[in-house]
């Protein structure tokens, strides 16, 4: 892994709670990766470790490729397949037509099947943590669910509720639930259909603060690092009033409400069953492909991707950065 450069005024993709990603280059051959600069945090260790060894558990077209891991002496990082740019950078830029969005969440939709088969629940689903990439012809795209950072494994143990973006949290997540699984992943996807259908998310609320869309990150790790230095009491308020008002909308919500913007009766019965309250009755992202709506072949504006990748090599094997302060004993690598 030492071949792939880091170069720190490459073109930015994008930062969150545990790190930055850039553009860096294979040193021999040239070619373009996405290297995702991590935090040197003892914190983020294991999240590190999750995180990678979930990409190489779920490995699939329409989940994005991890090439590994490395430490260096400008950093830790892992190392992915460049991807073209989000599907928050589609939808802002341009109004997908019908088809283009039932080829989009299809394959959304193909890729939580799969991350859910392996029990693996994404927890922050939402359009910049979706990416697309050209394949071959101009206006082809693949689309692959990005980002696991907050990715678990299913399990009976409590779980934090303060992860994934407010907006496009389940309404189990914001009543406080600690007991939750696969459902709230496809609440996120809900919320994203809803997004292309009718050019927003329904459940968007404006920042207090500044009026913008509220779209920040409350990640439990995030929490303990105070990220944006306000003060955890200042960010616990300001989360707790934004609950709030998305909850009020939740509650006035209906899938019927919106029918007259929506030309397909078939799309207007899967985002009601995609976006239940409750997650009992929620479809799941396996039987949400079975539905009416996916009966019609779509339009090839967006390729279809359903092809398993193979199996990677463990790349967290003996994997220690530099900078944690660990004994000479192997890492106990939670599982989260």
């Amino acid at each position: 892994m030492a071949d792939y450069v880091w170069a720190s005024d490459a073109r930015l993709l994008g930062a969150g709670a545990d790190g930055e990603v850039r553009v860096g280059f294979h040193r021999e051959t040239g070619d373009k990766v996405a290297m995702k600069k991590m935090y040197e945090h003892e914190y983020l260790y294991d999240t590190i470790i999750n995180e990678s060894e979930i990409l190489e558990e779920v490995a699939h077209d329409n989940v994005v490729n991890l090439l590994g891991l490395t430490c260096n002496n400008q950093g830790t990082f892992m190392v992915m397949e460049l991807m073209d740019g989000s599907l928050r950078d589609v939808v802002s830029s341009r109004k997908l037509g019908e088809h283009d969005i039932k080829a989009v969440m299809r394959q959304i939709l193909e890729g939580l099947a799969w991350i859910h088969a392996h029990r693996i629940v994404h927890q922050d689903i939402k359009t910049s943590n979706v990416l697309v990439k050209r394949d071959g012809e101009k206006n082809k795209f693949v689309v692959k669910l990005a980002d696991f950072t907050t990715a678990r494994r299913l399990q009976t143990r409590p779980w934090s509720n303060e992860v994934g973006t407010l907006t496009f949290n389940a309404p189990e997540l914001l009543k406080g639930a600690t007991s939750f699984g696969t459902a709230i992943d496809v609440w996120g996807a809900g919320c994203i259909f809803a997004e292309m259908l009718l050019g927003s998310n329904p459940f968007d609320v404006p920042d207090e603060e500044d009026g913008d869309s509220l779209n920040y990150f409350v990640a439990d790790f995030a929490k303990k690092l105070d990220i944006d230095g306000c003060g955890m009491g200042y960010q616990d308020r300001r989360r707790e009033r934004a609950r709030e008002r998305i909850l009020e909308k939740m509650a006035w919500w209906k899938a019927e409400d919106v029918r007259s913007g929506i030309k397909d009766p078939n799309a207007v019965e899967l985002l009601k069953r995609m976006l239940a309250i409750d997650p009992a009755r929620r479809i799941s992202a396996q039987n949400a492909l079975k539905m009416p709506y996916f009966q019609e072949k779509a339009d090839d504006t967006f390729v279809e991707a359903r092809r398993v990748l193979p199996t990677m090599a463990t790349a967290s094997a003996n994997f220690r950065p530099a900078w944690l302060k660990i004994n000479n004993a192997a890492p106990s690598i939670a599982t989260m």
